[in-house]
């Protein structure tokens, strides 16, 4: 009893409690501000070992020394009368319950708020994620020599050499010196043991096996933390070169790791039936560089593919990746080494040799989906691919943007949703589905959903229906990555807002001079405007705009086409080239193209047949927004509704849809320029007046919101 009253009189278990308070605070101050420091993950061990050993410390420091008026003493050798101890437990009262208050609103905080917060939750997911892409280490365990000769032991460990020197050199591991390694040659013990003593996430081991002239070469990569067999394959030589054959099963087994550890993409599998280790990773290579969607990561790749298919012409994964490839450089850059047709080929012929092949699925359908008379030929091949492989979501997404460009109804959109495997997808692209489907059927749950959800961009879809969206979506894209076609759009967009000076700093990334789309976009939408643009004949525009049979010329691009045409006096051919295509096909699906083609029609003095197509897409218009009125809003029919009575000339229903305009501040999206010159010829009617006061009304507006000049 005497010891506990001591240690009570002494402030013993005060200063033990305040200790301890302050420690746990110590701590979560650590496990929050180490991701952003980073503070390596032994930092947090240390300072913990730190405290646990300074808690004797602090007690025993306790017990015997005193705080005094005249500073710290001995407490043996302060009297009763001289002590304040009393004093000093109640100072040390309130620091225990201040701290205590600390404790108490952290964790108030921390469960109500930061625990659920989206921001937070996404900060954590980098950090785990950042965590997961450690580099990991790997341990090359020198190579058994199974052949009888002893000569042959050297051979087998400069073998094993050359594999450490070769795999160094890759970026994503931490490869054991040949000290660590060889430590461990002749040793017989468990792997898992002796990964655990390297601390090593991965091993290699192998062997040689001679017989003459004849090495077969055993390779195996091991997970340490499981023992599971990542790989294995033998690898038969002839013992000519010694150094060559060497460097090239390092090769082999080099690119074999980072297939399974660094990559960790199986989409060329079945090629190693045909390809060797280097080559296929050769091909992974090749697509992630793709994947950059820059100019220079698309000729790199080009750099790797073009020598791969000069040497094997008949292999369907190079064929396949060849042809994605050259679709990726004419969507995102300024190049084009194949044309439409060329790539078609290069598809077909993936696709005879293996159905399956997936560059090519989707290098056909995008494709096909750049013309809506065969976009229906485009989702069959999106429905094939999505069955074959249900988690790919690159599929899935085109596919429901086509649904969503189709103005497919809401209904169908939820039932596609409902029919995909979705445990196989990750949460950030089902809720991005979801959200749309719910936006499409019923706004006021979408919103709520949003709520709830963690993942980033939920309202990804939404810049299909909504201008605004669309224009935050094109700037992040093109301030991330400006390549041409993210220059392109983002240009285009501040041309339409009359941003003349953020326009023209912005055409400065596009090569005007090449032959690639987004050089002959960038001319159309400036052909109205005082932009210096290069010299173009009619023939070279057609030419770019119209690289098929089939009519798909959007409508800023006819209108320049058609004013180049009078003024190059090529009239006449103009109206021969477009007999000579497919039209759109009467429908809501096609409506975009549709509109276009009417108009030139029109302007090309077809007015009757113009009428008679515009009378039946009124017509369909009318039957859509009587079976699918929220979906009419939704989609945003009203300004097709609006340009085709203009086109009939039926300018009092024009008005009456003018006045009862569902969001006014769509007019802000509407091209002005281009606009002014579709209308001319009827520019002295009070509804295209009223038209144009609008667009300019709005989109002044919308410049003064974005701050844009």
């Amino acid at each position: 009893m005497f010891f506990i009253a001591e240690l009570k009189r002494r402030n013993v278990v005060k200063v033990a409690s305040v200790y301890l308070v302050t420690a746990w605070l110590i701590l979560q101050i650590i496990a929050v501000v180490s991701p952003y420091l980073s503070l390596p993950s032994v930092f947090g061990t240390v300072v913990t070992v730190a405290l646990i050993i300074g808690f004797p410390f602090v007690c025993i420091f306790a017990w015997a020394f005193e705080l005094t008026p005249e500073g710290i003493r001995a407490t043996r050798e302060v009297s009763e009368e001289e002590s304040i101890a009393r004093q000093t437990g109640h100072k040390i009262n309130h620091v225990l319950v201040a701290l205590i208050v600390v404790l108490v609103v952290y964790v108030a905080v921390d469960k109500l708020w930061l625990s659920s917060s989206p921001a937070i939750v996404k900060a954590i997911e980098v950090v785990e994620a950042e965590e997961e892409q450690k580099v990991k280490v790997l341990a090359v365990l020198p190579f058994l020599n199974l052949s009888t000769e002893p000569d042959q032991e050297i051979f087998v460990d400069g073998l094993t050499e050359e594999l450490l020197n070769t795999l160094v050199r890759i970026p994503e591991l931490k490869v054991l010196g040949r000290t660590s390694s060889f430590a461990y040659k002749g040793v017989q013990k468990d792997l898992k043991v002796i990964a655990k003593e390297l601390g090593a996430d991965y091993v290699i081991e192998g062997s040689v096996r001679k017989s003459q002239q004849n090495l077969r070469i055993t390779v195996q990569l091991i997970d340490a933390a499981t023992g599971a067999h990542l790989f294995s394959d033998n690898f038969d030589r002839k013992l000519e070169n010694v150094f060559a054959l060497q460097e090239d099963v390092s090769d082999q087994v080099a690119a074999a790791l980072k297939l399974n550890v660094v990559h960790q993409n199986d989409r060329y599998a079945t090629a190693l039936n045909q390809l060797n280790y280097v080559e296929v990773e050769q091909l992974v290579r090749a697509r992630a560089l793709t994947h950059k969607l820059t100019t220079d990561s698309i000729n790199q790749a080009k750099h790797i593919l073009d020598p791969l298919l000069a040497k094997y012409p008949d292999i369907s994964a190079i064929l396949g990746l060849s042809a994605y490839v050259a679709t990726m450089e004419v969507s995102m850059t300024e190049n084009v080494s194949l044309n439409e047709a060329e790539t078609i080929a290069l598809a077909e012929a993936a696709l005879e040799l293996d159905p399956l092949n997936r560059d090519a699925l989707y290098t056909l359908a995008v494709t096909y989906d750049d013309y809506s008379q065969l976009t229906d030929k485009a989702l069959r091949i999106y429905q094939k691919a999505i069955r074959v492989y249900p988690y790919d979501f690159y599929f899935i997404h085109a596919y429901f943007t086509n649904l969503i460009v189709k103005k497919t109804p809401c209904v169908e959109l939820d039932g596609f949703y409902n029919s995909l495997e979705l445990e196989g997808l990750e949460d950030k692209y089902k809720n991005r589905l979801r959200y749309f489907t719910l936006a499409c059927s019923a706004p006021e749950d979408a919103e709520r959903y949003k709520s709830t959800v963690t993942t980033e961009n939920v309202e990804r879809y939404m810049e299909y229906v909504d201008p605004m969206q669309t224009y935050k979506s094109v700037e992040k894209r093109y301030r991330e990555n400006p390549n041409q076609r993210n220059a392109f759009w983002y240009y285009y967009l501040l041309q339409v807002l009359g941003a003349t000076n953020d326009s023209k700093a912005v055409l400065d990334d596009i090569d005007l001079s090449s032959h690639g789309y987004w050089a002959t976009y960038t001319y159309t939408a400036s052909y109205f405007t005082d932009i210096e643009l290069p010299e173009k004949n009619w023939g070279e525009l057609w030419q770019a705009l119209a690289q098929n049979n089939y009519f798909a010329i959007y409508i800023d691009d006819a209108l320049a086409l058609f004013d180049m045409a009078q003024k190059q006096e090529k009239l006449a051919q103009f109206r021969q080239h477009l007999a000579g295509l497919t039209p759109p096909d009467v429908s809501i699906e096609q409506l975009y193209n549709l509109y276009s083609y009417v108009e030139i029609l029109y302007k090309l003095g077809e007015h009757q047949k113009a009428i008679s197509i515009a009378n039946e897409a009124l017509r369909l218009l009318e039957e859509y927004k009587h079976l699918y009125p929220r979906e009419y809003v939704f989609y945003g029919l009203s300004k097709y509704e609006f340009a085709l009575n203009l086109t009939t000339r039926r300018f009092d229903t024009a008005q009456r849809i003018l006045n009862n305009y569902p969001d006014r501040s769509e007019f802000a999206w509407r091209h002005l320029e281009p606009t002014r010159y579709l209308y001319r010829d009827i520019a002295d009617q009070p509804v295209v007046q009223q038209l144009l006061s609008s667009i300019e009304q709005e989109r002044t507006k919308l410049r003064e919101e974005l701050s844009l000049h």
